[in-house]
């Protein structure tokens, strides 16, 4: 369940071919804007097609040491057998509707989340409730009861680690640069939520660019796990608006997408 939350998006970036022109990658997200940020994924769990949605509002606002970024998971949508439905859902229930307040730099590395007192109460009243409604020896109570000793264990670290993990992908390239040439070599690990996690790597590589935006390719592979992402990549705000995962690990397959867009809203 950890490795299922806890995206390890953090890239090991190898030397740059020589000659390769630099892109720079500002952190710029548009101010006081609600933005929509969706993430799919489809997997096959006990032979059927699992499909797992999650939507989540977003708003940042400049402060004077960086930026605040409200995010708030909207709606959960979940069609797959109760072994792998209810993981996913007791672990993110408690989530609905909470205001989480993460603190920013001026690079876009997220660095805190000061209601974090707040945030974590919510959660474990959410789960507590959650679990005095599930019947004992359920699939539903089962899952609980890993949530509930995985939270209870967690650090103060590894709680924000929790949280912010699905928003950390948005920020992959912020405050940083992406060379226009042959490609950059990566190392990583990946493998969850197939399997446990393996060292792999490949290159990163720009397809080419779309008006204000940068299409990137990255293949990485290693021990039976091949990875393929899509990324693009806005040059005006820095952030991922849209991501697509294709992982296979021993033959068994995933994809997910993220995409980021406008709401139409204007927050009060």
């Amino acid at each position: 369940m950890k490795r299922t939350v806890l995206a390890l998006w953090t890239l090991a970036l190898l030397a740059s071919p020589a000659g390769a022109e630099t892109i720079a990658i500002p952190f710029a997200p548009r101010l006081n804007e609600e933005l929509i940020y969706r993430i799919e994924q489809h997997r096959s769990l006990e032979g059927r097609d699992s499909h797992f949605t999650a939507t989540r509002t977003l708003r940042f606002e400049k402060m004077a040491d960086g930026y605040r970024l409200h995010a708030t998971l909207r709606s959960l949508d979940v069609d797959a057998a109760p072994a792998a439905a209810e993981p996913y859902r007791v672990a993110l229930t408690p989530l609905i509707g909470v205001d989480l307040q993460f603190r920013l730099d001026d690079r876009g590395k997220i660095v805190a989340l000061d209601n974090m007192e707040n945030v974590w109460a919510a959660v474990q009243t959410g789960l507590a409730k959650l679990m005095n409604g599930f019947a004992a020896d359920t699939p539903s109570h089962r899952a609980a009861l890993a949530v509930q000793a995985l939270f209870s264990g967690l650090s103060l670290e590894g709680r924000l680690a929790l949280l912010a993990g699905e928003y950390q992908p948005l920020f992959l390239f912020a405050g940083d640069g992406v060379e226009d040439g042959p490609g950059r070599g990566v190392r990583t690990v990946a493998g969850s939520p197939l399997g446990r996690p393996v060292p792999v790597e490949g290159l990163l590589r720009l397809d080419r660019r779309e008006g204000g935006d940068l299409l990137l390719d990255e293949v990485l592979a290693g021990n039976g796990v091949q990875l393929t992402m899509r990324y693009r990549l806005s040059t005006t705000t820095g952030l991922v608006e849209e991501q697509s995962r294709n992982l296979n690990v021993g033959g068994r397959k995933l994809s997910e997408t993220r995409d980021l867009r406008d709401s139409g809203v204007t927050p009060r």
